[in-house]
C-alpha cells in the first residue's frame, strides 16, 4: 500500500508524542506536535505521568529501605498478649517503610517497619546497604542497581543519599550486568524501534536520559507506573522525579541552558553498577 506523501509516520498504539497545541480544520481537532506533525485528537489520549517518589536518605530515613510493590498490601500489627498478627489495614503501592528488624511466621518472612507495623517481605522491594566497588573513590559518586529486588540507591563514596524503585528489562530485554559509566546525558531524547513488528515503539521527548552502555540508558519512564518490577527493553526506567533528581545529581553536570552533555577525559561520568 503506497502511503500518501503528507504522512510523515504510521504510528500504532502505544506511540507516544509530544503535543504543542491543538488546531482544527473544517471537521474536526488535530493535535500537532512539537516537530510539526498532525494526529487526529480523536484517536490519541493524553497521558498522566506517574506520582511515584524515591526517599532521600537522612534523618529518620535510613538503609534498609524498602518500597511496596503489591496494591492493597496488608499492614500487620503484633499482639502483645498473644504473638498473633492483627490486620491493620492496607498499604498503597510505592509506600516507603523502613525495615528495623526481620522475623519468621509458618514459614513466612516478614519486616518489621520503624514504626512497628509487619509486611510480608514478598510484597516488599528492599534496599540494603551494598559494598563500594573497588573501582570507585571513597568520595565519588556512583549507583548501585540490584535487578532482584528492582531498587536503585545512589552513593557518595560509602553513604547512601537516594534510593527508589526502578523497571528494568524483561525476559529477552535483559539489561546488562557490569560497571559502567554515564556517558551522554540528555534532558530529554527520542526513542525508538520501528522494526521489531508488534513490539516496535515510538516515544518523543523521554525526559532525563542517561546513557551508560550503547543505547542502554536510566532514563524517565512518564508512560507507566510499574516501578518495583521488570517491564522495559533492556533501560532501567524510574518515575519521572526520580529520574529528574538522579540526572541533576549525577556526572558530568550539565551546565545552565544546555540540552545535553558528554562526559570526556577529565570530567568522567557516574560509575552505576548494575547486578543480579
Amino acid at each position: 500500500i503506497q502511503i500518501p506523501g503528507f504522512v510523515r509516520l504510521r504510528m500504532g498504539r502505544g506511540f507516544y508524542m509530544s503535543v504543542d497545541a491543538e488546531e482544527r480544520d473544517e471537521r474536526r481537532p488535530f493535535w500537532r506536535t512539537i516537530r510539526g506533525a498532525y494526529v487526529r485528537a480523536d484517536q490519541v489520549s493524553t497521558n498522566e505521568p506517574p506520582t511515584h517518589r524515591g526517599v532521600v536518605v537522612g534523618g529518620a530515613w535510613q538503609l534498609p529501605i524498602g518500597f511496596v510493590y503489591r496494591g492493597g498490601t496488608r499492614r500487620l500489627r503484633r499482639v502483645a498478649a498473644t504473638e498473633r498478627f492483627r490486620n491493620a489495614g492496607t498499604l498503597e503501592r510505592h509506600t516507603p517503610v523502613v525495615a528495623a528488624e526481620t522475623l519468621q511466621r509458618n514459614g513466612q518472612d516478614y519486616i518489621v517497619t520503624a514504626d512497628g507495623f509487619i509486611v510480608r517481605r514478598n510484597a516488599i522491594r528492599l534496599a540494603e546497604p551494598s559494598e563500594r566497588p573497588s573501582e570507585v573513590g571513597e568520595d565519588e559518586r556512583w549507583i548501585d542497581v540490584d535487578l532482584s529486588e528492582q531498587i536503585l540507591v545512589a552513593y557518595e563514596g560509602d553513604r547512601p543519599v537516594f534510593v527508589t524503585t526502578v523497571s528494568t528489562g524483561r525476559d529477552g530485554h535483559d539489561t546488562p550486568l557490569g560497571l559502567f559509566q554515564i556517558k551522554p546525558k540528555h534532558v530529554s531524547t527520542t526513542m525508538d524501534d520501528l522494526d521489531a513488528g508488534e513490539e516496535s515503539y515510538l516515544i518523543e521527548d523521554v525526559p532525563w536520559t542517561m546513557y551508560f552502555e550503547g543505547n542502554y540508558a536510566m532514563h524517565a519512564a512518564f508512560w507507566h507506573s510499574g516501578f518495583g518490577r521488570v517491564r522495559s527493553h533492556g533501560c532501567v526506567n524510574l518515575a519521572p522525579a526520580d529520574a529528574r533528581w538522579v540526572f541533576q545529581w549525577s556526572l558530568p553536570m550539565l551546565p545552565a541552558s544546555w540540552h545535553g552533555v558528554f562526559s570526556e577525559r577529565g570530567r568522567p561520568g557516574t560509575w552505576i553498577r548494575i547486578r543480579d
